[in-house]
């Protein structure tokens, strides 16, 4: 299929990148190092704090002599002290309008280590026993009008859910689009089996014995009774509990390993932490040590009690008097352990609220910086206790300081994780919810079809040469072992494949300087029988350096069979001096490891200016006019930069040659880069329109021009 001639396109790239100067790049703050991160040890005890003036603004010009810092009531010396700068350019998402005026969603940011933004994790507790429909809806509009209105161009942002997850939600992204597919999943669900309590069970109406009339709601719960059923609910309650504790230490675990302050908001119904009489739950030592890791993994959580503004007026099935008090009491022994989250993590607890993304944006206007403070600790503070509080001051009482409430008398040293060795290594940076640090891996991966294979995830993994380390061979060469554990989850977070293979490379040692340039490219096929969306992900390990890295990324698989127009696998590489480019292609495990000669390739994507670029794709599912036995199609090019649009091309009817199977076309064209262009990075969307249904798909890739 050719849509326009090589020259005429050569012509008409140069014009849509002729303007790329004027729009500069914006700076990124400088992100913290790795000493950012909280440190508490026999020799530093090291936290973040944020003042806000009386209106809610951030404070930043504070010194150390404005602060006091006591431990367990005791005023200790403040060693080090700095302030950590975190606020991003102001910066927007502008709504796109395609040539009939509907808007048009933007490609995501390329986001890397050096310019990423705010990392954002939502938490809904859709499996809370107290989980009501009102505070569900109210969670999945908030989060929708986050990402719709506040989410900026390089944040990653998460979502997951309380009940039983999902593999779709584990993924930070900055893709608007994958986000807003898993927020209006968000919904309220009826309670599972262990969920269901005894209430209303022992209560029924009582009758006037002389007329036979209802005289309102009466109990006839016996006190052993009554007790049985309070037992059940706290223990059910305590269960949901804990629970929800495991999702966000599962959270917690994935962020603990950045150096940075991450924000974490939890949109819930209610958290109880302690009985009718008062007794702590197992909820609560399960909440203390969480809290405790948090503050160590430097999260914020931002609680809210997503049921709004609650009401306590006497309703129909009140039995007795004090209705109103029990139901304030049972409101506020509820929202216990949202509030003790908040509080001893630094964050703050949201709570009669009908509109949830105003404490969103509450919370995250005071994430514009955050002060360091450290002490060195006595020899009396890791002997034999089990929490030392910290409490920090201002001398200034028109401030406001929010911090941590303390931490548990136990060192990082003591409390970390063995490390693991073997396979077991490779399968926790599988499952972690961001991106093992380490290995540089860099994933590329979309759906594939053909007549052999059927549906196929097709990956194209990086690994930065300049990581790898080889050893030295017979007869001149070198050799490298590679261990690749990869899987393919379902939206149940349920494995439909997996593979676990190690791959020995050898190669010449005067190619050598061309790996450190380019590094290698993995590729893979990955099988996926049924339709839907799929989160794969992969780890990547040097055996002889024990560097690893792991990347994932979320591929929708369509059914074929419903005879909807689908667009993917869209690519771009530098064309050679005879017009040839590479396509990505299926390749045997024996053959999965190569040497790029460039950089200009599909899997890395980075070109110089005044290059010849060429896009492919295949288009599934087009139809075909009766008469002219022919698809009718026409295909747009955007063209975007940073998130935001450059040029929107104009509809071009396609020009089809040499077609021998209709159901799988396979298209390209050609772009010039202008030789002025600016280095950053830009995005590529082709929208592909079928005259003869009205049907509309599309695709973006992302690549970087490089001086």
């Amino acid at each position: 299929m050719k849509r326009i001639s090589f020259a005429a396109f050569i012509c008409i790239s140069f014009f849509l990148f002729s303007t790329i100067g004027l729009y500069a790049q914006n700076a990124s703050p400088t992100p913290p190092t790795a000493d950012d991160v909280i440190k508490i040890t026999t020799k530093l005890v090291q936290l973040n704090a944020v003042v806000t003036d009386k209106n809610g603004n951030q404070v930043k010009d504070l010194t150390i002599s404005d602060f006091e810092l006591l431990q367990d009531g005791k005023p200790q010396k403040i060693t080090n002290f700095s302030y950590i700068n975190t606020e991003a350019p102001a910066q927007s998402s502008p709504a796109a309008t395609d040539k009939n005026g509907k808007s048009v969603v933007l490609p995501p940011v390329r986001v890397r280590p050096g310019n990423a933004g705010r990392i954002v994790t939502f938490i809904v507790d859709d499996g809370n026993c107290l989980a009501s429909q009102i505070g569900m809806t109210a969670a999945r509009e908030g989060v929708i009008k986050f990402i719709n209105e506040q989410m900026l161009p390089n944040d990653l942002v998460s979502i997951y859910r309380t009940r039983g997850g999902s593999s779709l939600l584990q993924q930070y992204t900055s893709d608007k689009t994958q986000l807003m597919r898993a927020a209006r999943r968000i919904r309220w669900n009826p309670p599972q089996g262990s969920c269901v309590s005894y209430n209303g069970d022992f209560f029924e109406p009582t009758r006037d014995d002389s007329t036979g009339k209802s005289t309102g709601q009466g109990s006839f719960e016996t006190d052993a009774n009554r007790k049985t059923r309070e037992q059940i609910e706290d223990s059910l309650r305590d269960n949901q509990a804990v629970g929800t504790i495991g999702v966000i230490r599962y959270v917690m675990r994935g962020l603990g390993k950045i150096g940075r302050r991450k924000v974490v908001f939890l949109l819930s119904d209610g958290l109880p932490l302690r009985t009718r009489e008062g007794r702590n739950r197992q909820a609560f030592d399960a909440l203390r040590d969480l809290t405790d890791a948090a503050n160590r993994a430097s999260v914020v959580f931002n609680t809210i009690d997503v049921r709004g503004g609650i009401s306590y007026s006497p309703q129909g099935n009140d039995a007795g008097g004090g209705a109103v008090e029990k139901r304030m009491r049972e409101v506020r022994d509820t929202r216990d352990g949202l509030s003790h989250l908040a509080e001893e993590t630094g964050g703050v607890f949201y709570k009669e609220q009908n509109f949830l993304d105003v404490p969103i944006r509450r919370a995250l206007s005071l994430e514009k910086g955050y002060y360091l403070l450290g002490y060195e600790p006595d020899n009396e503070t890791f002997k034999d206790k089990d929490f030392n509080k910290i409490e920090i001051k201002l001398k200034r009482p028109d401030l406001k300081i929010s911090s941590r409430a303390g931490f548990l008398g136990r060192t990082d040293e003591s409390i970390a994780p063995k490390k693991r060795t073997g396979d077991g290594e490779l399968y926790e940076a599988i499952v972690a919810p961001l991106p093992r640090a380490g290995l540089n891996v860099q994933l590329t991966a979309f759906f594939a079809n053909d007549s052999a294979q059927g549906n196929v995830v097709r990956s194209l993994v990086h690994l930065d040469g300049g990581e790898l380390t080889f050893v030295d061979e017979a007869y001149g060469f070198k050799k490298a072992v590679f261990d690749v554990v990869a899987v393919t989850l379902n939206e149940k977070n349920e494995v439909v494949d997996e593979f676990n293979r190690t791959h020995t490379f050898k190669i010449e040692a005067a190619a050598m300087p061309l790996i450190k340039q380019n590094g290698l490219i993995y590729t893979t096929d990955v099988r996926v029988k049924k339709a839907g969306n799929y989160n794969f992900r992969v780890a990547v390990r040097v055996a002889n350096s024990k560097l690893l890295g792991s990347a994932s990324q979320i591929i929708q698989v369509p059914d074929l069979k419903k005879s909807k127009i689908f667009l993917s696998g869209l690519t771009v590489s530098a064309v050679d001096a005879n017009g040839k480019f590479v396509a990505p292609s299926a390749v045997k495990p024996e053959n999965a490891l190569s040497l790029p000669d460039s950089a200009a390739v599909p899997v890395i994507r980075r070109f110089r200016p005044n290059t010849i670029l060429a896009y492919a794709y295949t288009l599934y599912n087009a139809q075909t006019d009766k008469t002219t036995n022919q698809p009718k199609l026409t295909v747009q090019v955007n063209l975007y930069r940073d998130g935001k649009i450059v040029t929107a091309g104009e509809p071009q009817a396609a020009q089809l040659e040499n077609l021998t199977d209709r159901t799988r076309i396979n298209d390209y064209g050609y772009l010039r880069l202008n030789q002025n262009a600016e280095k950053g990075d830009y995005a590529l969307q082709v929208i592909v329109k079928d005259l003869l249904t009205n049907e509309t798909t599309s695709q973006w890739v992302d690549f970087e021009i490089v001086n």
